[in-house]
């Protein structure tokens, strides 16, 4: 079952005018006092902040009283992008259906009428992925969105370039600390670069050049609010090419003429992997399929099945055969692409066109610049800091 924006909400999500309060790690701080009472189930979620929210829960409430109780707590307002997710497979998750009881991804003791029992763990992460989301007016939903692209940016799962990496983390800190302070020149480390950058990128630099070039990036957002640099963080972070996008690992039988190896499911299309022949690449450039063009979705024990529409050597149409991990893992991609596609009809007519959101091309993507510049177009921070530079300059002058 899908979760749908009411129309009120649709239109609030899109408007460009952005609140003055600041959406920094105060926000945070609501977190702090989410206590379990001792009645009731334990049931544990985990945040994008990746703090756990412990609360009782009776054995035949639903995933939807699970979700309400935590929206609530961390009062956000336009929550029907967000779900809740459970692990029934090691390293792989699913989006649980609202409707669904608990129960039903309890372990058998918490079923029991025993006074302990072990905790059902969920998680609650961005669903959908809009264009733009530095543009939703509620702060503590735009936060939740940037602790949960962080999260995606920093374990690996997108795919980012050095430079944009920096970029991100100076603008984290800033998020997450405020201004910079001095307390690193005696020598002092104040954060830890795991923290702040993926690990291949910190394979591919040392420790020190990365402990000395954020701190230089985020010494120069001293005049950045917290709230701006969460909004900045979204602007860039929704130009890389990974953003919005769930993947899967796939295969495909030896005696198709290619050779995917990833599954990618956006709020527009299905993306197709290879193997890059970067080894540096987790994933070559994708094939995309427009969820038009896409006639058919099945699976079958481990097979996830795809029917796309097509005219190439008067054929009209293609199956795709793609092996994932198990049964469950077919059925978790089929699921999510037939939510991902009933949310998009909503959507489809209020989403703002790729020409609208104007994106500038950031370091190491292949996302071309737009061909004429417009004040959305988002720099990054390299690029501001040579126009602050220049507009010195001038001013001296």
């Amino acid at each position: 079952a899908t979760c749908l924006l009411s129309s009120a909400c649709l239109l609030q999500l899109f408007v460009t005018i952005m609140p003055e309060s600041v959406a920094g790690p105060e926000v945070l701080e609501k977190e702090n006092n989410m206590t379990m009472r001792k009645a009731g189930k334990p049931i544990v979620v985990q945040l994008p902040s990746n703090k756990k929210f412990q609360i009782p829960a009776d054995k035949e409430d639903t995933v939807r009283d699970v979700f309400k109780a935590v929206i609530k707590r961390l009062a956000i307002e336009d929550s029907s992008l967000l779900g809740l997710m459970y692990s029934p497979v090691k390293g792989v998750w699913e989006f649980v259906s609202p409707d669904h009881k608990l129960k039903v991804y309890a372990p058998d003791k918490w079923k029991s009428d025993t006074p302990s029992s072990p905790a059902v763990n969920l998680r609650l992460a961005v669903k959908y992925y809009p264009p733009g989301p530095h543009k939703f007016i509620n702060p503590i939903s735009r936060l939740q969105f940037f602790l949960n692209i962080r999260n995606l940016i920093l374990d690996g799962t997108y795919q980012i370039s050095k430079e944009a990496a920096f970029d991100l983390a100076a603008l984290s800190l800033q998020a997450d600390l405020g201004n910079f302070y001095d307390k690193n020149v005696a020598g002092n480390q104040y954060f830890e670069p795991h923290n702040y950058v993926p690990p291949e990128v910190m394979s591919a630099v040392s420790y020190q050049y990365v402990s000395k070039e954020i701190p230089m990036l985020h010494s120069k957002l001293d005049d950045m609010s917290q709230n701006e640099a969460v909004i900045r963080y979204l602007q860039i972070a929704s130009q890389l090419p990974d953003y919005g996008i769930h993947f899967f690992e796939v295969k495909e039988p030896v005696n198709y003429e290619t050779e995917h190896t990833c599954i990618g499911i956006s709020l527009k299309a299905i993306l197709l992997y290879e193997k890059s022949e970067d080894v540096s690449m987790m994933r070559g450039s994708p094939m995309r399929i427009p969820w038009n063009k896409i006639m058919n979705l099945s699976y079958k024990n481990k097979t996830f099945i795809l029917d796309v529409s097509f005219v190439k050597k008067n054929k009209t149409q293609r199956r795709y055969n793609f092996v994932t991990e198990s049964t469950k893992v077919s059925r978790i991609v089929m699921t999510l692409c037939a939510d991902t596609h009933k949310f998009y009809l909503k959507l489809k007519n209020m989403l703002p066109t790729e020409e609208q959101l104007e994106p500038h091309s950031l370091s190491g993507t292949t996302r071309p610049p737009p061909a004429q510049s417009s004040p959305t177009t988002v720099l990054t921070l390299h690029q501001t800091e040579n126009m602050r530079a220049e507009k010195a300059t001038q001013r001296a002058r």
